[in-house]
């Protein structure tokens, strides 16, 4: 990433300031944070897996197609809630820390699906449900809760994975990208 651009909307077409940030400012502030993080903190994001590709047979001496993935895993990221200790304290006490999962999704075939995220443990992470209706890639964002709690972001080296469940029948999840950061509020 060499450069970005950003284009606000006229705040002036929305109803109220809180409705202009909630709607427009945090989620671009939201995918800029994470392309930053995802420069800066190589493996945050689950996107490296979806487009290394490779022949699926080898070529020899003819040119083949890359139409196969070369590392074929489970979707995941690894995310290191244990950094959370060397962050200052002073900053801590001026603002709030929280973890950031934010998703690419879409659903092939059309209708809906439901995703959600769990720990390598098979625990559910709390309030990272989501469903999404389209075939039009979506980026959804959650705030998710962070302690040594089942169901938390923990504040030690884990993998987390994305799970995607159909919601109506002939519909199929698609993840293009995940990640988790921290954010501070």
């Amino acid at each position: 990433m060499s450069g970005v651009r950003l284009d606000l909307a006229n705040p002036n077409t929305y109803s109220s300031p809180k409705e202009y940030i909630e709607k427009h400012l945090a989620p671009i502030a939201t995918e800029l944070h994470r392309l930053a993080n995802e420069m800066i903190a190589p493996g945050a994001s689950s996107e490296e897996w979806s487009t290394d590709m490779v022949p699926s047979h080898y070529p020899g001496d003819d040119f083949s197609c890359l139409d196969a993935r070369l590392h074929d895993v489970v979707k995941h990221v690894t995310f290191d809630g244990s950094e959370y200790f060397s962050i200052p304290k002073e900053l801590l006490r001026a603002k709030q820390l929280k973890v950031q999962f934010q998703a690419t999704v879409f659903v092939s075939g059309g209708g809906k699906a439901s995703f959600r995220l769990v720990r390598d443990s098979g625990d559910y992470i709390d309030e990272s449900l989501f469903i999404v209706e389209g075939e039009k890639p979506q980026t959804v964002s959650r705030i998710l809760p962070f302690s040594d709690d089942n169901g938390s972001i923990k504040p030690s080296h884990c993998r987390y994975f994305i799970q995607g469940g159909r919601v109506k029948p002939g519909s199929r999840p698609v993840c293009r990208r995940f990640s988790l950061s921290f954010v501070y509020l």
